[in-house]
C-alpha cells in the first residue's frame, strides 16, 4: 500500500514538475523569441549601416568615374571631330579631284568626238564606210561596255544573268518604257553622221547646242515646266548665236569638196529636236519607276536600239551592204570613231551623275573652242567675225541658262533654312 501511495505521489510530483517545466518553457520561448527578434532587428540595422557605408564609397567612385569618363569622352569627341573634319576634307579633296578628272575627260571626249566624226566622214578615201553600219556597231560597243560594268558590279557571271533576269525579264513594262527613246536615238545618231558629212567640226559642235533650246521647249509642253525670264533670254541668245555661226562666210577648206552646209544644218536641227523630245519623254516615263543603274538602263535600251539600228541599216543601205558587206570601208579611224561614239554616250551619263551641271557646261564650252582650233589645224577652217561672235554668244547662253537654275535652288535652300 505504501509503495503504491509513494508511486502515486512521485507521479503527481512529476506531473507538477512537468507543468512547471512547461510554463517555464513557454516563458523562455517568449524570451528567446524576443531576443531573436531583437537580434534580427539589430542585424538588419547593422546591415543597413553596412549598406550605407558601402553605398557612400560607391557613389564617390561613380562620381569620380563619371568625371574621368566625361574627360575621356571630351578628348575622344575632340579627336573624333578632328578625324571627321579630316575625313570631310579628304572627301572634298577626292570629290574635287574626281570632278577635275571628269571635267578634263569630258572636254577631251567632246572635242575628240567632233573632230573624229568629222574626219571620218570628210576625208578622201576610196571606200567610205556606211554611217548606218557605224550606228549599229556603236550600239554593240555600248551594250558590251554596259554588260561588262554590270558584271563588275555583281562580281560573277551568274550575278550578271540574275541581274538581267530581274531588271529586264521580270519587269517587261519598265523595259518597254525605253522603247521609244531608244529608237529615237538611233535616228538622231544617223542624222548626226549626216551632219558631220556636210559641216565642219566647230559649226557642228555649236549648232548641236540647239538641243538646249529644244529640250526647254519640250519641257514646257510635256512636263509643264516654267522658265524664268533669264532662261528665256539665254535661249534667245543661244538661237542668235547659232544663227550667226550658220551665217558665217569663213573659208572652209574641207577635205570633202561636195559638202552641203544647208543639208548639214537641217540634219543637226532635226537631231536636236529628236534629242530634246527623247530626253524629256525619257524623264517623264521614268518618273515613279524603280531605280535602275545607268548600265542596266542602257542594257534595256539596247534590246530595242540594236534591232532598230539593224533594220535602219538595211532599209537605207541594204543593197550596198549585201553587195559589199557591213564592214565595208572600215579602218582604224572608223573603228576608233565607233568606239569613241559609244564611250561618249555613256561618259556623259556618268559625268552627270558624279559631276555638276557647271562642270558639264564648262566642258562643253571648252570643247567648242578646242573644236574650232582643231578645225583650223586639221581642216583649214578659217573663222570670221560672225563665227567668233556667234560662238561667244552660245557659250555665254549655256552658262546663263544653267546658272539660273542653280541660283533658284540656292534661294530655295536659304528660304527653307
Amino acid at each position: 500500500m505504501e509503495n503504491g501511495i509513494n508511486m502515486n505521489n512521485k507521479a503527481n510530483n512529476l506531473n507538477e514538475l512537468s507543468m512547471d517545466d512547461q510554463v517555464l518553457n513557454v516563458d523562455e520561448t517568449q524570451t528567446l523569441l524576443k531576443d531573436s527578434y531583437d537580434f534580427n532587428t539589430s542585424n538588419k540595422n547593422d546591415n543597413k549601416r553596412r549598406d550605407k557605408l558601402k553605398i557612400k564609397p560607391k557613389r564617390r567612385d561613380i562620381k569620380g568615374f563619371t568625371k574621368m569618363a566625361k574627360f575621356a569622352a571630351s578628348k575622344i569627341k575632340d579627336k573624333f571631330e578632328i578625324s571627321l573634319k579630316m575625313v570631310e576634307i579628304q572627301r572634298e579633296n577626292t570629290n574635287f579631284n574626281m570632278k577635275v578628272m571628269i571635267l578634263i575627260w569630258l572636254t577631251f571626249q567632246n572635242s575628240a568626238h567632233n573632230l573624229l566624226i568629222r574626219y571620218s566622214r570628210a576625208r578622201n578615201v576610196e571606200e567610205m564606210f556606211f554611217a548606218t553600219s557605224a550606228v549599229f556597231n556603236t550600239e554593240i560597243v555600248k551594250v558590251v561596255i554596259c554588260l561588262y560594268m554590270v558584271f563588275q558590279e555583281t562580281g560573277s557571271f551568274n550575278g550578271l544573268i540574275k541581274q538581267i533576269h530581274t531588271q529586264v525579264v521580270r519587269q517587261p513594262f519598265d523595259t518597254l518604257k525605253v522603247c521609244i527613246p531608244a529608237m529615237i536615238y538611233i535616228v538622231q545618231n544617223n542624222l548626226f553622221y549626216l551632219a558631220a558629212s556636210h559641216l565642219d567640226a566647230a559649226s557642228f559642235m555649236i549648232t548641236s547646242q540647239l538641243k538646249i533650246f529644244t529640250t526647254a521647249l519640250f519641257s514646257i509642253t510635256l512636263l509643264r515646266k516654267t522658265l524664268l525670264k533669264t532662261q528665256w533670254i539665254a535661249l534667245v541668245i543661244l538661237f542668235i548665236g547659232v544663227s550667226l555661226v550658220q551665217m558665217q562666210t569663213g573659208k572652209t577648206g574641207g577635205l570633202d569638196p561636195n559638202q552641203k552646209p544647208f543639208i548639214g544644218s537641217l540634219a543637226v536641227v532635226g537631231a536636236c529636236c529628236l534629242s530634246g523630245f527623247a530626253g524629256v519623254y525619257f524623264e517623264k516615263i521614268l518618273k515613279g519607276s524603280a531605280p535602275v543603274s545607268i548600265w542596266m538602263r542602257n542594257v534595256q535600251m539596247a534590246i530595242f536600239s540594236i534591232p532598230a539600228s539593224f533594220i535602219s541599216m538595211f532599209t537605207q543601205d541594204g543593197s550596198y551592204i549585201i553587195e559589199k558587206g557591213i564592214y565595208y570601208g572600215y579602218d582604224f579611224v572608223v573603228w576608233l570613231t565607233v568606239f569613241w561614239y559609244g564611250v561618249g554616250g555613256l561618259s556623259v551619263a556618268v559625268c552627270i551623275k558624279y559631276a555638276d551641271n557647271i562642270a558639264k557646261n564648262f566642258a562643253t564650252s571648252v570643247s567648242i573652242i578646242l573644236s574650232t582650233v582643231g578645225s583650223m589645224y586639221f581642216f583649214s577652217f578659217i573663222p570670221n567675225a560672225l563665227f567668233s561672235i556667234g560662238a561667244g554668244l552660245v557659250i555665254f547662253s549655256i552658262f546663263l541658262y544653267s546658272s539660273t537654275n542653280i541660283f533658284v535652288k540656292l534661294l530655295k535652300k536659304q528660304t527653307v533654312v
